[in-house]
């Protein structure tokens, strides 16, 4: 009973206070440390700054405050979780009733029998334990009750029903007070982060990945109780086995129009919020409606809609793509015409390439491929055909021939084609660069210009990217081949050349120069300078004869 067996005794009389703290009684029953106090304000005191005191055993006439007072602030004020016993030189049933309903163990008498009041400590005790056996069973099954529910809706969505246990079903439902999916005609909202793999090649680990579904199942539980009104009655959870948020509402009696109408809305918001917050984007797929034992079949359905949305867009780009493969038969011939596209790559400018892989979703989609696997399948061995054919025109890279399971990889690692498309998209402009020999060519004179404009400001290799449409990797080794240095050492380079000018302004200060070309740290700025020079600003001043004033 080592947790339960500090003890608190409150008693006005010393002598009393001093006899009961003494007794032997305690060492036998191993009980201690125990606490002594004078009246209840300084009782109050002691048990607010020691909470793990469980059992008090308190006078009930005492100056300032009664025992009665001071029980009534232990419950009501300070939610004291303990037992109280109280002792009094007065037979006053009147005060043991209205004590015994604060839930007071028992009222004993003085002069105080030790032995009787070993065994109201001991029913005490034996009351606490029960209760706190009781509390931590309670605990348990309702810090279980999320996972176990969880687990029992998954088995529902992933495996067919069985008959026979349709009865337990429901009252399990009921237990984990989603009866209504038991009884409602029910639709199911699908949603799983896109390109998760690829965070691996970005050097994300296991965990952070884990964060991202984490916090878009916040973001997703956020936006429903925003628009809970709209949402009704609904369940969520996590599929661990490939990772996916779903989401079961209870469809409205007589506003089905209306709740589909909803839902569409309710996507949109909640990918827009999914790429804002979390960084990332999302495929969400919702089914028709269906009854509890058309679960399985419900989720069938959603992965089917989530492969085909990833392969080729929701319902309306679908029909857009359809229509564009008519109407541009020729040019996607020239993607499926791997030695075209490979003249093209030689002899073609960066929008011609850009301009042909517009239609690379059309090209998959005239593929008839259903699966992902199928898709990546198809563009690796396509990819690496459209290479060997730009071998034979002179492109030098051999890492694909070397390494084509680094290849696969990349590819495998995405699962829409929309990022499909930006990591072929990057390759072949790769290739056309490569291929065109020119050391300045239109991309990295684009980049050049936009950094000479924008040096004075917080830049990064991103911004310069999104500019001039490439990813940071392949910006970055255009600069390293052309430009003989990395991107950021181009930047600093621009920069020192700069304040090298602006030194010779006498009127300028070093503070100002230095944040006159992107630097707000005077010291970090003098540092790269001399890095750069052999010198510190005011030295090269110095050198030349300037005074500044600094």
């Amino acid at each position: 009973m080592s947790d339960l067996s500090k003890v608190l005794i409150v008693e006005d009389e010393k002598e009393i206070r001093k006899g009961l703290c003494g007794h032997p009684l305690w060492r036998e029953l191993n009980i201690g440390p125990l606490y002594e106090a004078d009246d209840g304000y300084t009782a109050l005191e002691i048990v607010r700054q020691l909470p793990g005191i469980r059992l008090i055993i308190t006078d009930i006439r005492m100056k300032n405050m009664s025992g009665l007072e001071l029980i009534q602030k232990l419950y009501e004020e300070l939610a004291y979780d303990g037992k109280v016993i109280i002792i009094s030189g007065y037979d006053d049933f009147q005060y043991a009733r209205k004590a015994m309903s604060y839930g007071v163990v028992d009222f004993l008498l003085k002069p105080v029998n030790m032995a009787e009041l070993g065994q109201v400590v001991m029913k005490a005790l034996f009351l606490l334990e029960k209760e706190d056996r009781q509390q931590h069973s309670l605990s348990i099954i309702e810090d279980a009750m999320p996972k176990l529910r969880e687990n029992m809706l998954q088995e529902m969505v992933e495996q067919p029903a069985r008959g026979s246990a349709a009865p337990s079903i429901h009252h399990l439902l009921d237990q984990y007070e989603v009866g209504w999916i038991g009884s409602d005609k029910l639709m199911l909202l699908l949603l799983e982060a896109d390109n998760l793999k690829s965070y691996v090649h970005q050097g994300y680990s296991a965990t952070e990945q884990n964060r991202i579904m984490f916090a878009m199942g916040n973001v997703l539980e956020h936006s429903l109780l925003e628009q809970a009104e709209q949402a009704g009655r609904y369940v969520r959870f996590r599929t661990m086995s490939e990772d996916r948020w779903v989401v079961l509402f209870s469809v409205p009696h007589g506003s089905s129009a209306a709740f589909s109408n909803w839902m569409g809305a309710f996507k949109s918001t909640l990918a827009s919020r999914i790429k804002k917050f979390v960084k990332v984007t999302a495929t969400i797929v919702v089914t028709p409606e269906g009854s509890m034992e058309m679960l399985p079949d419900l989720y069938k359905d959603a992965l089917d809609r989530l492969t085909q949305t990833k392969i080729y867009g929701d319902a309306e780009s679908a029909n857009e793509l359809e229509l564009e493969a008519l109407n541009v038969f020729r040019d996607v011939d020239l993607l499926l015409e791997t030695k075209a596209l490979a003249d093209l790559l030689k002899h073609g400018e960066e929008h011609d390439v850009r301009e042909a892989m517009s239609l690379f979703p059309v090209m998959v989609r005239e593929r008839g491929v259903s699966l992902l696997r199928d898709v990546h399948h198809l563009v690796f061995e396509w990819l690496l055909e459209v290479f060997d054919d730009a071998r034979r025109l002179g492109w030098k890279n051999e890492e694909w021939r070397k390494k084509p399971l680094l290849v696969w990889e990349k590819i495998e690692a995405f699962d829409t084609v929309e990022a499909l498309h930006l990591l072929v998209l990057d390759y072949l402009l790769k290739v056309n660069a490569e291929l065109q020999g020119s050391p300045r060519n239109q991309i990295l004179q684009k980049a050049e210009q936009y950094i000479q404009e924008h040096y004075s400001e917080p830049i990064t290799v991103q911004m310069v990217a999104d500019y001039v449409y490439l990813s940071p990797e392949w910006l970055s080794t255009l600069f390293k081949k052309n430009v003989g240095m990395t991107f950021l050492d181009y930047v600093t380079h621009l920069r020192m050349e700069k304040a090298k000018e602006l030194l010779q302004d006498v009127s300028l200060k070093i503070y100002q120069i230095s944040s006159e070309v992107g630097y707000r740290d005077t010291v970090y700025f003098s540092k790269l300078f001399k890095k750069k020079f052999g010198y510190t600003p005011n030295e090269y001043r110095n050198l030349k004869g300037i005074d500044g004033n600094d």
